[in-house]
């Protein structure tokens, strides 16, 4: 689809992957709305964006929240018009044995990485089927591999993986894609914790050059699901 001129919303784009993605797009021409609940760091990015000549806006927020979601939609609609590209991107990880995992701890991780998709989405729909429009699910190959210490992270990933093909089953006759992109190691402080050597890992500029690229796939062509993995993985 062509990118320049579109209305485009972003999640998590304070940092890591959402900030890649939220800029990128940006200089492809996408008129972007950047969600996050970080308003100092949203602001910076909206800045960066603007001071380049691209057009943006911030709202920010908990995607947890439905009544959050609405708005966002309705203000990136006023502001950009239809919204037709969405990028779920936002998430939590908490790293904790299964046994350690709080009643908040699963709380944040379902209520971020699965409900707040599942509002955002929902409430971005009449967008999206009235003329064509692109979703893209940032999941992970935790949605796969299970992984000790994360089991709430992969199961609201794996859940995350499900619906998104249900979506795409479900709206793809009405011009709508749906792609999961499911990275592995990304160099981001994703989870708390800091990275040392990450030359190795994948980068968020990456998975945003990812995006495009399959936002400029031919229209007959969808591409539902793309696992990313470093190319030269730090030996165990």
């Amino acid at each position: 689809m062509k990118i320049e001129g579109a209305s485009a919303i972003v999640t998590g784009a304070s940092r890591g992957i959402g900030r890649a993605v939220a800029l990128r797009l940006a200089r492809e021409g996408a008129a972007v709305t950047a969600m996050a609940r970080n308003q100092a760091q949203l602001d910076e990015v909206v800045a960066e964006i603007r001071g380049s000549g691209g057009k943006a806006i911030g709202f920010m927020g908990d995607i947890g929240e439905r009544a959050v979601c609405d708005a966002a939609i309705a203000a990136a609609r006023e502001a950009h018009g239809r919204v037709q590209i969405l990028v779920n991107n936002a998430g939590v990880g908490i790293h904790k044995p299964f046994a350690e995992t709080s009643d908040a701890d699963w709380a944040a991780m379902i209520g971020t990485n699965l409900s707040g998709v599942f509002y955002l989405t929902r409430a971005a729909l009449r967008d999206l089927t009235n003329g064509g429009g692109y979703v893209f699910m940032v999941s992970s190959l935790a949605g796969s591999n299970p992984i000790a210490g994360l089991a709430a992270y992969c199961a609201s990933k794996a859940a995350l993986d499900h619906l998104s093909q249900c979506l795409m089953l479900e709206v793809r006759q009405q011009g709508v894609k749906v792609s999961v992109l499911a990275p592995g190691s990304v160099n981001t402080e994703f989870g708390g914790r800091p990275r040392g050597d990450a030359d190795w890992m994948l980068q968020p500029e990456d998975v945003a050059a990812t995006i495009v690229d399959l936002l400029q796939a031919r229209d007959g062509a969808h591409l539902s699901r793309i696992e990313m993995r470093p190319a030269r993985p730090q030996a165990r």
